[in-house]
């Protein structure tokens, strides 16, 4: 079947060994708002980026414009050596600050920080603020948001607004971290199976809208009309080729066609429009077309562990953008995650007694992590369980030799108080409003200049 000719193209840029440390690369999301919270144009912080920095090559795209047509407009800034970029999101309230990837997350914080303080200062300058949350806190989800990118339109039309407008104020802590050919079934399930965990651990997103919301972790609560295509999915894979196979069998939204036009597809899965408009045989070669058909479905696929061919990572997509003061939390969980991928397993095994009913359970916790994180309630996720898995998780750290454990104390400190960056935050909010919530997230130049000396 079709399956079996992707797998071995998007297979064949996998390492069989990693002969050095595992590289991690950071693609964090922050919102971008004028003083009084509502949505700021990331666009003007992108340009004046620009022209206070020598050393950036720009991005342009052109964009549709509801008055002249298109325009060009630069949407990024990339270093020299690649390791950084500066990218406008799905909402032009959003920015992506992309680092990496570096072996140490030493180095990677480092080049983190050093990027924001850059940004941090530009965006005082005009009168912005970065913030370190999960979602845009006054401005409502809308197509006036949204980035003008067709393949973002196209997408609504194939989604529907209600779930793709959402995409335009959320921002996320995605990781991408080295993996061997061997480890991607395993560490994709873990990654995926640890869903919840991460939404009790980094959930930061309960305000949206101008409003406290029902929700921890909004930003994962609103996509659950995409169901088990997002999240965690509805099982684990087995090998590279099941995995495939399960990307294959969702609905196909959208493609490009042979000119270039975007054209939404409806109600079919991608592997039965794989086997129609390129055949069954398992042995002929996967056509240039047929990847590229194939990698542009599997982006649209949002659980929150995908292996990525092109950067031979998985991908790690649950956590919401972090409190500035703890920002390495989510990417130091993740990597001891992946380290220690056998211990953590085991832990899971030993306390739920089996792989399948480990899987279940942690379905099972997903909608209530998202509306409550980490507070006590019945049946929550329990502080020893939490504490079992985060000490397997240091373990990994502890192993690489570079002291990176110490990034993971906040983790620790919150499983100790019960309290994620999103319940911080709604108690910043009740205390002193919107302005007392958006001074709890601002990420504040003087900080991040004293950490650097």
């Amino acid at each position: 079947m079709a399956a079996s000719r992707i797998t071995k193209r998007f297979a064949e840029r996998f390492p069989s060994a990693l002969t050095k440390a595992r590289l991690v690369g950071r693609e964090a999301e922050y919102p971008v708002v004028w003083k009084d919270g509502n949505a700021a144009d990331a666009r003007l912080l992108i340009k004046a980026l620009d022209n206070a920095y020598e050393g950036f090559e720009t991005i342009d795209e052109e964009l549709p414009s509801f008055f002249q047509g298109t325009q060009s407009h630069r949407t990024g800034l990339r270093s020299q050596d690649k390791k950084l970029e500066v990218y406008l999101e799905v909402g032009w309230g959003t920015l992506e600050v992309i680092t990496g990837p570096y072996g140490e997350l030493w180095e990677l914080k480092n080049a983190h920080d050093t990027a924001m303080e850059r940004i941090v200062k530009t965006a005082d300058s005009l009168g912005m603020k970065i913030l370190g949350t999960g979602m845009q806190p006054r401005t409502p989800p809308s197509l006036n948001l949204m980035t003008p990118r067709p393949r973002y339109l196209t997408m609504r039309e194939a989604v529907g607004p209600e779930v793709w407008d959402i995409w335009a104020i959320t921002a996320s802590d995605q990781i991408h971290i080295d993996v061997t050919l061997d480890e991607v079934p395993s560490v994709t399930n873990l990654v995926n199976i640890l869903h919840p965990v991460v939404i009790a651990l980094c959930g930061n997103s309960s305000i949206y809208s101008g409003e406290i919301s029902e929700f921890n972790c909004a930003r994962q609560a609103l996509m659950e009309p995409l169901g088990t295509r997002h999240g965690m999915p509805a099982v684990p894979i087995a090998t590279m080729e099941d995995h495939i196979q399960s990307v294959m069998d969702n609905q196909l939204y959208w493609l490009r066609d042979e000119k270039g036009n975007l054209n939404v597809y409806g109600d079919r899965t991608f592997s039965s429009f794989c086997n129609d408009t390129y055949g069954t045989d398992p042995t002929q070669a996967c056509s240039e077309k047929e990847y590229e058909d194939f990698l542009l479905h599997d982006h649209y696929c949002f659980h929150s562990a995908r292996p990525r061919s092109k950067q031979r990572t998985v991908e790690c997509r649950a956590a919401c953008q972090q409190p500035w003061n703890e920002h390495m939390a989510a990417a130091t969980l993740h990597l001891g995650m992946v380290e220690s991928y056998k211990e953590v397993w085991q832990v899971l095994t030993d306390y739920y007694g089996s792989f399948e009913s480990a899987w279940e359970a942690m379905r099972g916790h997903t909608p209530h992590v998202e509306r409550k994180g980490l507070e006590l309630y019945p049946g929550c996720l329990e502080t020893d369980l939490l504490i079992d898995i985060a000490k397997a998780c240091k373990t990994g750290l502890v192993r690489r030799g570079k002291e990176e454990e110490k990034l993971l104390d906040c983790i620790f400190s919150r499983i100790e108080k019960r309290t994620n960056p999103a319940q911080a935050g709604v108690a910043a909010a009740r205390e002193g409003g919107m302005a007392g919530y958006i001074h709890h997230c601002e990420v504040r130049h003087a900080e991040i200049f004293e950490l650097l000396g």
